[in-house]
């Protein structure tokens, strides 16, 4: 396998575990309905095939995967983990402490708390 498809697959396991952690239910179309997917698609030309090929693999070995990806694709990987995060009013103290796991282990070291200046609430946007 290519290291294009690998780093695309590991980005896309990460995203399946956090969607899980999250909402409680490992389903790909909640995060390709989130609001920062679109420019992750684009970014890295993600495919369909690409979440079903991702589900058999090892979340730790795509962890370190994708420790090698560019900082603006691990900047959308916390800002899609954001917007899963936040679809509750309240986000425990135990969400954002994964979050801030996550950033780690893929080499960008952000708050929850940092990323809200990156993704604002979706308040504004629906008037």
């Amino acid at each position: 396998m290519d290291l294009i498809k690998e780093r695309r697959l590991a980005v896309c396991r990460i995203l399946l575990d956090v969607v899980e952690g999250a909402c409680e239910v490992r389903d790909p179309d909640l995060i390709v309905q989130a609001r920062h997917y679109p420019a992750l698609q684009r970014e890295m030309c993600l495919t369909e095939r690409d979440w079903e090929e991702a589900e058999g693999l090892s979340v730790l070995a795509c962890l370190v995967l994708s420790r090698q990806l560019h900082h603006k694709v691990k900047m959308m990987i916390g800002l899609i983990a954001y917007d899963l995060y936040s679809r509750e009013l309240s986000i425990s103290y135990q969400r954002r402490l994964a979050f801030d796991v996550l950033m780690n282990a893929i080499d960008w070291p952000v708050s929850f708390k940092d990323i809200t200046l990156f993704a604002p609430s979706r308040e504004g946007e629906e008037e």
